[in-house]
């Protein structure tokens, strides 16, 4: 996640700019000719202003119009926003930013897209329309790794193998299906709404107030207070409703719990179920975690193949877009509220991207979503591209071509990887 410079450290990274004569890249627009990224360098700043040389056409710079500026400093990719106050032949002065950015989270700027581009979209592979709960990410159910402890191929065996191994955590065990009811208690709630693992180590020490996964998995302590406030509990109440729960889970006599929901696109179909009352067995730990958590992806999987979901009717798989920004790298687009309930984070799609009379097809993977009052915004990126197509889309957005410093360069200002294929 990007992060704002403090304001020492700001100044010592402008001084250093100036002094070691760092190129800076002014975005000024998209397309061919003379629009793209263009190099300026700091000359003098002080606190209102920083003066930078420039050798671009001065019809590309508005006084008073807001410009982004990248860079990089020690391999560190940054970034900032500013208006230009001052405009000359060879030189331009901008307004002194609030913040300078580091920890950029994107491999390339967002431009406005050219005029005559298009992009259309279609859900890779059957996508069904079932009567299971929805929740707010979405699981392709891909064939999972091969493990030791699960084998998918025989259901009726996976579920004896899953016996075993919750008898020797557990004293209570079960898998719940969402087929013949609906989530009930706060605990099936709160899984189906974030499509994450309700995780009690111990009774004793009350939800996790971290997450330790790269991707966030567990329902922590503050996830478990937003479900409670989305409740309609008044904000002064709310920590009392969470150690309200977390005390009724001693009176129940539980020691660890453990839910795991079982996600197929994007429907809870059910739970993988652990609870210990049993004084002498160990606490949960992650470890106990990762293998259910792993079992519940092998269940989704072998209900998949094993036909649970053949007679569900389809869901239509291609649909328009009005693209927001994009770069060579990502997009954001703008499909109505209809979908909202089908494109979901984690969500592997078909782009068509068309520029002028040419057409650019790519996979890729929806990474985030924002939902304003009237329409759902998504950010897509791309996942597989040809390299000759990502060639051509860079020049259409930068307005130039693909060069080795392109290459070489880090996060928002290039690519690594020899052949643009982008992950």
């Amino acid at each position: 996640m990007a992060t704002g410079l403090k304001r020492i450290e700001k100044e010592f990274i402008l001084g250093s700019l100036r002094d070691e004569k760092i190129k800076l890249l002014l975005l000024a627009g998209s397309g061919k000719g003379a629009s793209g990224e263009w190099p300026v360098y700091v000359t003098s700043f002080s606190a209102e202003a920083i003066n930078l040389a420039h050798a671009m056409p001065e019809r590309l710079l508005k006084r008073g119009a807001q410009y982004e500026f990248r860079f990089v400093y020690r391999e560190q990719a940054m970034a900032f926003t500013s208006a230009i106050l001052e405009v000359k032949e060879a030189s331009l002065v901008a307004k002194m930013p609030d913040l300078i950015y580091k920890n950029l989270g994107r491999r390339y700027t967002r431009r406005a897209p050219p005029l005559d581009f298009a992009v259309s979209f279609s859900f890779m592979g059957d996508r069904y329309d079932l009567s299971f709960p929805t929740t707010g990410e979405f699981d392709p159910v891909a064939e999972p790794e091969p493990s030791r402890a699960f084998d998918p191929s025989d259901i009726k065996g996976l579920i004896h193998e899953f016996n075993a191994k919750a008898d020797e955590y557990a004293s209570d065990k079960a898998i719940v299906m969402f087929k013949e009811r609906k989530p009930e208690r706060p605990e099936e709630k709160i899984i189906v709404r974030t499509g994450k693992v309700f995780y009690l180590p111990t009774a004793m020490g009350g939800l996790p107030s971290m997450d330790p996964y790269v991707e966030p998995r567990i329902v922590t302590r503050s996830i478990f207070a937003d479900y409670v406030r989305e409740q309609g509990v008044r904000e002064e109440l709310v920590e009392d409703e969470v150690v309200r729960f977390e005390r009724n889970q001693k009176i129940q006599g539980i020691l660890s719990e453990l839910l795991v929901p079982v996600i197929f696109q994007e429907y809870v179909i059910g739970y993988v179920s652990l609870i210990n009352r049993q004084v002498g067995k160990p606490p949960f730990d992650l470890a106990v975690l990762d293998l259910f958590y792993q079992f519940s992806k092998i269940l989704a999987y072998s209900l998949k193949i094993n036909g649970y979901f053949a007679a569900a009717p389809k869901k239509d798989s291609g649909f328009s877009a009005d693209v927001i920004d994009v770069s060579a790298a990502a997009s954001s687009s703008q499909p109505s509220r209809e979908l909202a309930g089908s494109l979901l984070p984690g969500s592997k799609i078909e782009l068509a991207i068309r520029i002028g009379s040419r057409t650019v097809t790519a996979s890729a993977l929806l990474k985030r979503s924002y939902r304003d009052k009237e329409l759902v915004y998504y950010a897509v990126e791309y996942a597989e591209l040809a390299p000759e197509d990502f060639r051509f889309l860079f020049e259409a957005l930068y307005g130039r071509p693909f060069t080795d410093s392109d290459a070489d360069c880090v996060e928002g200002l290039g690519i690594k990887l020899p052949c643009p294929k982008i992950f």
